[in-house]
């Protein structure tokens, strides 16, 4: 326990710092979807704006993080973050512009948001494994990611309040321009605690060989993870679309349902931290898997907000294991000096899966299902729990 507290008392800026990114998360990312609706775009093109931007986002990435040798982790993580403070600007203003390519203005500020995250990502990973003893890994984790989900929810029930307002009269471009506002303050803040990061000169640079050997070795994993993703993105996109503008549930009910998908997520990372043995990553990934993933063939049945809030509570509870299964996964199974490799390996894959999900279930909710999105969840839940149960063997090495 006393290790615990010199390790929170020696980085309490990582976790102020994880609390205000994650308000950023609750206030802007959680309303991606509804601003691209409260911009003209129908819930199809919602749906596209969630994951299209990440392709072009992973791509630049890319070219960057193999040719950044000279350039520190802690410079790159900066200049990222001033990447996604400006984009959030650039959607404030947005807001009170009228634009008839607002898919298009939508489709850039989206991706260079994106580029920062991907940025982000691997070099704190890199970071933090110089920092935090093995085997006060799932301590660190643990509390950090219950940090994190509480400041998903603040966010995502402050922001949830702030639109409500829209119901008094205020305008919505109004509301959305002092959320987006607001997120971009707090991430120059982040900005400032990170400064307080011990300096790590290491460049972000990913070694293409390292990261060819990493794809070998784990072959057989990243095909049953590609399946899995491309799978989950087949209806995960559209969720929010559906609830705002087929379900018309409203601001402060949309509000109420994602919030419970973290809710999920708190009690479950609380169980995990305080459980009496460590358990397996390999096997929380796999359990939360298995849990999360088949739920969505249940939106067609839950018609009242408190159903459709259990389905989400329940949801966050398998991705609280997924999530925290793949931190530790990384953390204590991977060699340092891969780790960049290969978090970015897992990103790019993710990505480029994501997208390829995305399209598959546009163009089959488009043309095979008469635009229906309830069937689309059940054959899209359907196939998630097919395409879980091939993780169960194949492990990630170094």
């Amino acid at each position: 326990m006393d290790d615990v507290k010199q390790i929170t008392g020696k980085l309490w800026f990582s976790y102020v710092e994880a609390l205000l990114t994650s308000l950023v998360v609750g206030f802007a990312e959680t309303y991606f979807a509804a601003f691209s609706l409260q911009q003209g775009n129908s819930p199809l093109q919602s749906g596209l704006l969630v994951s299209l931007p990440l392709i072009f986002a992973a791509f630049i990435q890319f070219a960057l993080q193999t040719k950044l040798k000279n350039v520190g982790l802690s410079y790159f993580v900066s200049r990222a973050l001033m990447m996604q403070s400006l984009a959030l600007l650039g959607l404030g203003c947005l807001s009170l512009i009228k634009t008839e390519w607002s898919f298009f203005y939508l489709m850039f500020f989206y991706s260079i948001y994106w580029l920062g995250h991907f940025s982000i990502q691997p070099a704190w990973n890199r970071w933090i494994s110089d920092i935090i003893p093995l085997d006060e890994g799932q301590n660190y984790f643990s509390l950090r990611t219950r940090l994190s989900q509480i400041g998903i929810i603040a966010g995502l029930f402050g922001g949830g309040a702030m639109l409500h307002m829209d119901m008094l009269g205020v305008p919505e471009n109004y509301l959305f321009f002092w959320l987006f506002a607001g997120c971009f303050a707090l991430k120059i803040l982040i900005v400032q605690l990170f400064r307080k990061h011990p300096p790590h000169n290491r460049p972000l640079f990913l070694d293409k060989n390292h990261f060819k050997s990493l794809f070998t070795q784990n072959t057989e994993f990243f095909k049953r993870y590609a399946t899995f993703n491309t799978a989950l993105f087949i209806s995960a996109p559209f969720v929010a679309a559906y609830l705002l503008s087929v379900r018309n549930v409203g601001y402060f009910n949309f509000m109420l349902i994602t919030g419970s998908l973290f809710v999920g997520k708190v009690v479950t990372t609380y169980y995990l931290k305080h459980a009496k043995k460590q358990f397996d990553p390999h096997q929380m990934l796999v359990v939360g898997g298995l849990v999360a993933g088949p739920l969505p063939m249940l939106w067609p049945v839950c018609q009242s907000v408190p159903s459709m809030m259990i389905l989400q509570l329940v949801s966050g509870m398998g991705w609280a294991s997924w999530e925290m299964g793949l931190s530790l996964y990384f953390f204590s199974r991977i060699r340092g000096e891969k780790k960049i490799e290969l978090v970015s390996l897992y990103n790019y894959i993710g990505v480029f899966t994501q997208v390829i999900g995305t399209i598959l279930g546009a163009l089959v909710f488009s043309h095979l299902l008469g635009r229906n999105f309830d069937i689309l969840f059940v054959v899209a839940g359907i196939i998630r729990f097919i395409a879980v149960l091939g993780l169960r063997k194949p492990r990630l090495v170094s």
